[in-house]
């Protein structure tokens, strides 16, 4: 790999994290319950405002930002929680998008991957604290990293006869799918078919992570994802590509200082480590963050 990750192919250097990993359904099942403190930090929810413009075809426009989950409560108010909730947000909201109406809407967090700018910020606090490191890194082998079975949606002119509709929507989709394993580095594709992954957190459960190695200083510039090798691409689908799922120092093997992970349905990224470390990422202006502890529910 040319970036600033390269493969790890010996994921036995990994097998600890597995063992160490708490009952199914509670925090320490994302990062094992060995740490003084733990942080839960919340992924940024979305805004998308209805304007008064209207696109080439007619659409209202919309203005999207980020909003924190305490910007997004005052703006929705208190909701229920969904009946099975698998979300922090719907135990918090109850649904995915929240009608404000005028066709504004509230918009849940993405799930599965460290948001990058949450990422770059948990880096720089880390760093100060601990410095730089070799470090362990889990991404998980699926969306992202299997462009395989991608499907996409491409405007294909209506007054075409449906059999050419369907070859150039096939050939549009052939492309989009070649641009994607592209993205994808070699070494870390080779890891995939070849089935050397870590499962988290256990075997057999479609959840094996490419284990890769860097040094935690790579994470402090967001520009890494650019030679990375995991499915990022310039343009439209720039925000198409993997964070990892977890990260920790490589050293001492077993027991690292600190941990940073999320799991693959979760739209909140956990920290465990020392107590001043946590209490750093709590009082982050630029995190939203609350304490947690590894017996805590998920959700």
């Amino acid at each position: 790999m040319a970036g600033p990750l390269r493969v790890e192919h010996d994921v036995e250097v990994g097998r600890w994290l597995q063992a160490a990993l708490g009952p199914f359904g509670t925090v320490g099942a994302v990062v094992p319950p060995v740490f003084e403190a733990y942080a839960r930090v919340l992924h940024p929810a979305m805004l998308s405002v209805a304007t008064d413009r209207t696109d080439a075809h007619g659409g209202q426009v919309h203005e999207t930002r980020e909003i924190t989950w305490r910007e997004a409560r005052s703006l929705i108010g208190d909701r229920l929680a969904a009946p099975q909730p698998w979300t922090s947000w719907l135990a918090r909201f109850g649904e995915d998008q929240i009608d404000l109406g005028g066709g504004s809407w509230v918009g849940s967090p993405d799930v599965g991957d460290i948001p990058l700018p949450t990422l770059t910020t948990l880096t720089e606090v880390l760093l100060d604290e601990h410095g730089d490191a070799d470090v362990l890194a889990a991404v998980w082998e699926g969306s992202g990293l299997d462009p395989s079975s991608t499907s996409t949606f491409w405007p294909i002119d209506p007054s075409l006869a449906s059999s050419e509709r369907l070859r150039r929507h096939r050939e549009a989709e052939a492309v989009h799918r070649e641009l994607a394993w592209a993205a994808i580095d070699p070494a870390v594709r080779a890891a995939m078919e070849q089935q050397r992954l870590l499962g988290l957190p256990g075997e057999r459960q479609g959840r094996g992570h490419v284990l890769l190695r860097g040094r935690l200083a790579a994470f402090a510039d967001p520009a890494w994802v650019e030679t990375a090798g995991l499915g990022w691409r310039q343009g439209d689908w720039a925000d198409r590509g993997r964070t990892p799922n977890a990260v920790w120092p490589a050293e001492p093997h077993g027991a690292p200082a600190w941990m940073v992970a999320t799991d693959l349905d979760l739209d909140v990224t956990f920290v465990g480590g020392s107590a001043h470390l946590v209490g750093r990422v709590l009082a982050h202006p630029s995190l939203e963050a609350e304490p947690a502890r590894p017996e805590d529910p998920l959700v």
